[in-house]
């Protein structure tokens, strides 16, 4: 092939349109999505309190590239591609200078699959943060956090049940999430359920609302990804935020117990 029948090619795919550099709001976003970090090499590539450093360490790339070359065409035409265009924000990645050099001038079909792939997690990744983050939750959920933070294990009710219910939900894959989730429930089910029923009913709290809206916000997450430990982490980063809480087992714990009662999950035919 010819650079000049290259040309005609790129010219005739409506993929490929005129380069746009991100503006400082797309930078922070493509930063923000790889945590900071060069999702090849782990390279730092920005400081989180850096506004505007002086030196980048870091550069936005496309993944498949805007103007491919000869050598980058004939690899790479047949394979996925991300966004309607070259310039959506699911072709671009934040990336340090090293890791970008590779990928633009020695191209293979092996690393092409793999950022691609990194991407797409990424994009998984912050369709669930947006689903979840979604949910409002009642200011009674903090002193549900707080009690549990607060309340020694001795003064813990005993659960009555045993969670074959959360085992029914979970594929032989799924054993670490499970067992961390059936921790929870085991110790603390019957716990949150006696603080829940003592707030249903006070300042228009009503629990089994609450219930349903976490049963909705699963339904919506489940359609974005199948990965159920990456569900429950989301789950648990909402319950952390809303609750302006620094304890992250407790936050765990609440969301383990609406795996265990609002129907977080579906039961799985054996």
């Amino acid at each position: 092939m010819t650079q000049f029948e290259l040309d005609i090619l790129i010219e005739k795919d409506p993929y490929h349109i005129s380069r746009k550099d991100p503006n400082d709001a797309e930078v922070r976003l493509f930063l923000r999505e790889v945590e900071y970090h060069c999702p090849i090499c782990g390279k730092e590539l920005q400081s989180r309190t850096q506004s505007k450093p002086r030196h980048k360490n870091f550069q936005i790339a496309h993944i498949y590239p805007n103007r491919p070359t000869i050598q980058q065409y004939a690899v790479l035409h047949n394979l996925e591609r991300l966004g309607k265009t070259s310039e959506d924000f699911e072709n671009k990645i934040a990336l340090c200078h090293s890791c970008h050099s590779i990928q633009d001038y020695q191209t293979t079909k092996e690393d092409y699959e793999a950022l691609l792939s990194i991407k797409k997690r990424r994009l998984e990744q912050n369709a669930l943060h947006d689903a979840v983050d979604e949910m409002y939750l009642e200011s009674e959920l903090k002193t549900i956090v707080d009690c549990i933070c607060k309340t020694p294990i001795s003064e813990l009710t005993a659960l009555n049940m045993n969670p074959v219910h959360v085992a029914d939900k979970f594929e032989d894959r799924d054993a670490l999430i499970l067992s961390k989730i059936t921790g929870f429930v085991t110790q603390y089910y019957t716990f949150i359920r006696d603080l829940f029923r003592e707030q249903d009913g006070k300042n228009g709290f009503v629990f089994n609302a609450l219930c349903g809206e976490v049963r909705s916000v699963y339904l919506k997450m489940a359609t974005l990804s199948k990965d159920k430990e990456e569900i429950f982490n989301q789950m648990s980063a909402l319950i952390k935020r809303k609750t302006v809480s620094t304890n992250q087992t407790a936050c765990e714990a609440v969301a383990a117990f609406f795996v265990q009662n609002c129907e977080v999950f579906n039961e799985i035919s054996r």
